[in-house]
């Protein structure tokens, strides 16, 4: 049975109300902020600092994300690292 949820994984895929599994979501997000930080560096080598600052931050706002997930934090949405900080 498909998982019909429009969250992050299940713990038990196609049973609703079942939550997410935090380990899984929390991986990839940090999959992500690892290839956000390795285009960063990427547009550093040829000059393009703003863009590079750019998926810098989003590379920090993914991985405060993951770890917020990891922790098992229910309620992690945002941009602000500030604020991101701040839950962690």
């Amino acid at each position: 049975m498909p998982n019909d949820n429009s969250g992050p994984e299940t713990d038990n895929p196609g049973l609703p109300g079942m939550g997410p599994n935090y380990r899984s979501e929390g991986a990839r997000w940090l999959r992500q902020a690892l290839q956000d930080l390795d285009d960063a560096r990427l547009l550093t080598d040829h000059g393009r600092h703003n863009l590079a600052c750019f998926e810098g931050h989003q590379a920090a706002e993914k991985a405060l994300k993951a770890y917020l997930y990891h922790r098992r934090v229910e309620d992690v949405w945002g941009h602000s690292l500030l604020d991101l900080c701040e839950d962690a």
